[in-house]
């Protein structure tokens, strides 16, 4: 354990400032004093340990660690502390070289004269300053970089000691050539070696690193924001990145269908005095430093930006531009075109991605750009109205020709599709036949055409944007300043962009040429599918049957991350589910220099794991593609369910590979009665596939309030990995004391996606074949879903698999590290069964004593939402 320090010891001289108010007790870790709120667990020694080190070297790091570990705590805490003694070791190295370019300007006058004065200087007398976040230039060192007299050279000392300390990177350049050419007066071997290590530093002498904290959804920034304001001690600058729906007060734009859409029309119509006005909420004392909302989340800056009549969203982005932490959804730092939106600047900062169980397929759907046949109409629509009013025609015209050759390509006549299923076809480039460059010849899709099209972009965004300073400098009073008929929106501009981007990436040339596939997309339109829809539709004809949709797909996630690493000071991912390890540097194409995988807070006795072989009548578990439709296979997977759920107390959950399976296994256990019997023993609930966010969330808060009464038998939850249930969702304590896992989720073998992905990695030798990275989808997908139980040390559950291929050796040693030192292997569920017994047994008599008195059990339903 690190030597604790008391939090009254003399703060740190870094520009994070320490809350007394908060208890923390300083420990040293990896040579940084962190201030952490309790005694850490070893897991969270040895994670702040990692990142610690990693951070210092300008590494990227993989940490493992499972939920209910203080995972996010652990990395504020160091990252925070990390950054605060970076900043100290700036400080003070930028004081030392202060004060060596001061002692060589008095002992080598002639060397400065000739550096600094007018008369035979090779200095760039328009350079800059070099940035110091620390100090504002005053004037007399404003005047000392600005051009000099050419007709004086009678510098004073002062000036050229200025000017010389104002261009401090050059003036260490200087010294240090001089120094090998002859001996400098006043300046020792230790000065020297010390220019020669901020010479080394380059930017990062005096770059304060910015952090991004980026997570999977607005909530779980919300969990980050509270931990960091209410746990630590540490207080600086911060920001929230989140969407319009979060942030828009505006009435109108909150109840269109589309916030997003609508919020851009009235800023540019300039019918939004919230927009006009957002800089209101900058000057808020609130979110001041040292003020109640310093560290904010979403629902803090609406809260202050309503009153003001102010718009949170934009005002959200201008706080960011200057916070040394911001926390965002990760899609804001993967996603090119959003990251250049917010603002986000990634040179030389750092970058933790929390949850990043999900990051290559997110990385891919960043790098992959989609449009469809009604969106290029709508784009040559628009641009046509340009034309006809006379802005800008030749680059309206350059657009829509763009548009309108891609839609009739789409919608041609004849084309063939090589791979079909029930409602959708598919054809992909390239072709035996066809080649990418074919097909961007034949759709005169030359470098040339492509060029022109980004020319009369660049054109059109000049003009709106001066539309949009024009309006502004006229204020709210002229709402006509930029009506809709004077521009294309900006829906339609994201368009180009989107096609501009991938299209350079697939261009002849490109380093990421090969890395793409294009497709065309064809399937009904949803719009028509019921016949409810279509009575309603006055003009049934003008609705077209299929959509035809353009497809870019990326298959390999390093096109945009690795663009990230090349910026970045240190990438840092963490999750509690990142096993198996092995394809994140290569698919990737980051190099982690180092990874670790945590041991769980929680006492090997407090949970057990178990696989098992064969049902209770001997069936093998093998939820296979063709065993799983044996009526033998179902039923024994019925009874162990129904089993189980006569021992498990409280919550239970259980998860399929696919809905087609669950909603199999319902449908049977229901005509046998397996059904009735489970739910003697507990109130039953599925996961619909598909429907609404407000339906789920309604399903989860049944189930919750269930298990919060008192209830003698408890309830079950049945979902699907990688479904609602399986992510993101904290079911601790009574929620979930048993997660029980049927069969491994592969994803779907005839998927055109996965199809076209397990080719392009066997045509890669550095990627992980085809095969293996099939098999990593499926286990990660499973890691995920056992974390759903087990959230805190005084947590305690029961994770069981049935499925006869986790007995294997190699199957268990793909599961997280907490779950496979701890694997129990049984061939026959009584054996099993018994065991498990023995484990509630003891668990319930430990917690006996502190639950209170239940009633009567109501009789149980079942609860399904309706798809």
């Amino acid at each position: 354990m690190p030597n604790p320090t008391d939090t009254d010891s003399p703060a740190i001289q870094g520009d994070i400032r320490l809350d007394s108010s908060v208890k923390s007790t300083m420990y040293y870790i990896g040579g940084v004093p962190v201030h952490f709120p309790f005694v850490p667990y070893p897991s969270q020694l040895g994670m702040m340990n990692h990142m610690i080190r990693a951070l210092t070297k300008a590494q990227n790091t993989m940490i493992e660690s499972p939920t209910g570990s203080g995972k996010s705590l652990a990395l504020l805490c160091a990252t925070l502390a990390w950054r605060q003694s970076f900043v100290v070791r700036q400080r003070k190295m930028q004081e030392n070289v202060r004060q060596i370019i001061t002692r060589f300007c008095m002992h080598n006058t002639t060397l400065l004269r000739s550096r600094y004065g007018s008369n035979g200087t090779d200095a760039d007398p328009d350079k800059k300053p070099d940035a110091d976040p620390d100090k504002k230039p005053d004037a007399m060192e404003t005047d000392a970089w600005e051009k000099p007299d050419i007709l004086s050279n009678n510098y004073s000392f002062v000036t050229l000691q200025a000017r010389a300390q104002t261009l401090q990177s050059e003036t260490v350049d200087f010294i240090l050539d001089t120094s090998k050419k002859q001996t400098l007066v006043g300046l020792s071997k230790d000065d020297l070696a010390t220019l020669g290590e901020y010479q080394d530093a380059g930017k990062s002498a005096t770059q304060r690193p910015r952090i991004f904290f980026g997570t999977r959804t607005h909530k779980q920034v919300a969990q980050l924001v509270n931990e960091l304001r209410s746990k630590t001690p540490y207080r600086l600058r911060t920001a929230v990145l989140g969407s319009r729906a979060q942030t828009c007060t505006h009435p109108k734009a909150k109840r269109a269908e589309s916030v997003d859409d609508t919020c851009r029309q009235l800023r540019d119509d300039n019918n939004c005095g919230a927009y006009t006005g957002f800089r209101r909420v900058l000057g808020s004392k609130k979110l001041a430093e040292g003020g109640e909302l310093e560290i904010w989340d979403l629902e803090d800056i609406v809260s202050v930006a309503r009153p003001l009549v102010a718009c949170s969203y934009y005002a959200s982005r201008e706080l960011a531009a200057t916070a040394k932490l911001v926390f965002c959804p990760y899609n804001y730092i993967l996603d090119p075109a959003v990251r250049k939106a917010a603002g986000i600047e990634l040179e030389g900062n750092i970058v933790i991605l929390d949850e990043a169980h999900n990051i290559e397929n997110a990385a891919r759907d960043a790098g992959s750009f989609e449009v469809s046949d009604l969106q290029l109409a709508s784009l040559a629509h628009e641009c046509s109205g340009m034309f006809d009013h006379g802005i800008l025609r030749n680059e309206h015209l350059v657009l829509k020709s763009l548009a309108d050759t891609l839609a009739a390509w789409l919608q041609r006549d004849g084309a063939a599709f090589e791979y079909c299923d029930y409602e959708t076809q598919t054809s992909v480039w390239p072709k035996p036949e066809c080649s990418v460059d074919t097909l961007l010849t034949d759709l005169a899709l030359t470098p040339d055409y492509i060029s022109q099209v980004k020319s009369a972009q660049a054109k059109i965004e000049d003009y709106i944007a001066s539309l949009r300073t024009q309006s502004n400098e006229h204020g709210p009073e002229d709402p006509e300043l930029l009506p809709r008929d004077k521009h294309v929106s900006a829906g339609a501009l994201r368009v180009v962009e989107g096609l501009l981007r991938v299209l350079k990436h697939v261009a002849h040339g490109s380093k990421f040429a090969t890395d793409f596939r294009i497709a065309v997309v064809r399937h009904p339109n949803p719009e028509l599918r019921t016949s409810l829809k279509r009575k309603r539709q006055s003009a049934f004809e003008s609705k077209p049957a299929f959509i035809n949709t353009l497809s870019f797909w990326t298959m390999n996630p390093g096109v945009v991350f690795s663009e990230i690493a090349e910026q970045t000071r240190s990438i840092v991912l963490t999750s509690g589910t990142l096993s198996p390890l092995d394809s994140y540097a290569s698919e990737l194409q980051v190099d982690f220099a180092s990874t670790l995988e945590a041991n769980h807070v929680i006492a090997p006795s407090r949970f057990c794991a178990l696989a098992v072989e064969c049902g209770p009548s001997g069936v093998r578990l093998e939820a296979k593609y063709r065993t799983s439709d044996q009526l033998e296979f179902q039923d024994d997977v019925g009874e162990a369910i129904r089993a189980i759920a006569a021992r498990s107390p409280d919550g239970m959950l259980v998860f399929m590979p696919s809905y087609a399976l669950l909603n199999k296994l319902i449908a049977r256990w229901e005509a046998t009665g397996r059904l009735a019997e489970i739910r003697s023993h507990k109130t039953v609930f599925v996961e619909p596939q598909g429907g609404t966010k407000d339906q789920f969330d309604k399903l989860l808060l049944s189930y919750r309030k269930h298990l919060s009464e008192p209830n003698e038998t408890g309830a079950v939850m049945f979902g699907v990995f990688r479904g609602k249930v399986s992510e993101g969702i904290d079911f601790s304590d009574h929620f979930c004391r048993t997660v029980v896992n049927i069969g491994i989720p592969f994803p779907a073998f005839k998927d055109v996606k996965v199809m076209l992905k397990r080719e392009y990695n066997n045509e890669h030798t550095m990627l992980l074949n085809g095969s293996k990275w099939y098999d990593i989808q499926a286990f990660r997908a499973v890691n995920q879903a056992l974390g759903r139980c087990l959230r805190h040390k005084d947590d305690w559950g029961a994770i069981i698999m049935l499925e006869a291929r986790f007995v294997q050796n190699a199957n268990i040693a793909r599961l997280s590290k907490w779950v496979r030192g701890h694997m129990r292997v049984f061939g026959r569920f009584e054996d099993a069964k018994q065991y498990l017994d023995a484990f509630y047994d003891e668990r319930i008599s430990e917690d006996a004593k502190d639950m209170p008195q239940v009633l009567d059990a109501e009789e149980n339903v079942t609860i399904v939402l309706d798809e």
